[in-house]
């Protein structure tokens, strides 16, 4: 006769599969373990810095745990990708993920250093801000036609600054050129913070700067906006016209943020994240804040939505940076 421990081995292997997904379901309720690296690739103050450090914030007390904020500002965003698509996959490193990383960057590096869409996957979309086309305030260019004609009769003679090459505000100067016909010399910088510098000591022309840290240049009285690169105007600037209406049709293009984890990680961990993102980025005082700022906050995603997102901006703007001739510095 079989011993009763026999007897109760037996019972547990005859357990069917849903009793393994409670177990795994049981693993994710153990998360988080330990502080979480939130890595962005932007330099401290930069667009998806400044939204990063908004979102940690309001992670932490649901969390638990302590949100490191590393920024790996090197390689055009490569560093900060490449840095979570090798970390464990348990759910403690993520990732701020931007269209420089997980759209240009297939399209500017060869070969590339890490399978990106096979080695991260989305979770969770925080929010999206388009770029503004800046000028020093006493440029005597007052709007962007006028811009656009000052260039144009000197060809080559205006500098457009930009973050590293192959970064958003770096494509949205090229795409620009190409469809204002101007030409302007480019000049990539280690941050964009440090062009917006050199716009305000007259060293660059102009740039195309993310929303998020081109209105407080803008309000200070230290840059002027020629245009907005979103389909509408701004409710954090409405006294700023759009691109499009200032005579470049269809010319919608800007970043966003979000959080990618590493590919293997639990699904019971990435549905946990995804749940406590969209908490806090649907919150009527978060979307407001992100609103002051100059971006959009999309519908909450799940993750499957947010990598359908992400592969129809690669669908769209891969072939775009490619005509560019642009490769990562």
């Amino acid at each position: 006769m079989p011993s009763r421990r026999t007897l109760a081995l037996a019972a547990l292997s005859a357990l069917p599969l849903p009793w393994m997904g409670r177990s795994a379901r049981a693993q994710g309720a153990a998360w988080p373990s330990q502080p979480i690296r939130l890595v962005v690739a932007s330099a401290a103050g930069g667009n998806a810095d400044v939204v990063a450090r908004l979102v940690a914030n309001a992670l932490e007390p649901r969390i638990g745990q302590r949100i490191l904020v590393e920024n790996l500002a090197a390689a055009s965003g490569m560093r900060a990708t490449e840095a979570v698509a090798r970390a464990a996959p348990d759910g403690h490193v993520w990732l701020v993920g931007t269209s420089s990383q997980l759209v240009h960057n297939i399209a500017l590096f060869d070969p590339m250093p890490v399978d990106i869409a096979r080695a991260l996957r989305g979770v969770a979309m925080i929010n999206e801000s388009p770029g503004v086309l800046v000028v020093k305030a006493d440029h005597p260019a007052r709007d962007l036609a006028d811009f656009v004609a000052r260039a144009k009769a000197a060809p080559g003679e205006f500098v457009m600054g930009s973050g590293p090459a192959g970064t958003t505000t770096h494509i949205m100067g090229l795409h620009f050129a190409d469809r204002a016909g101007v030409r302007l010399e480019h000049l990539p910088y280690p941050a964009g913070s440090q062009a917006m510098r050199d716009i305000l000591g007259g060293r660059v022309t102009a740039m195309f700067d993310i929303a998020v840290t081109a209105l407080p240049q803008i309000r200070g009285g230290a840059v002027r906006g020629l245009g907005v690169s979103s389909p509408e105007r701004l409710a954090a600037a409405p006294d700023l016209p759009t691109l499009v209406e200032g005579g470049l049709d269809g010319f919608v293009a800007g970043t966003w943020n979000s959080i990618a984890l590493p590919a293997a990680t639990p699904e019971a961990v990435v549905a946990r994240v995804n749940a406590l993102v969209n908490e806090v980025v649907q919150a009527p005082a978060m979307r407001a804040r992100l609103g002051e700022l100059g971006g959009f906050v999309p519908a909450a995603m799940t993750p499957a939505e947010v990598d359908a997102y992400v592969a129809r901006e690669r669908a769209l703007w891969i072939p775009v940076v490619r005509a560019t001739g642009a490769r990562a510095s």
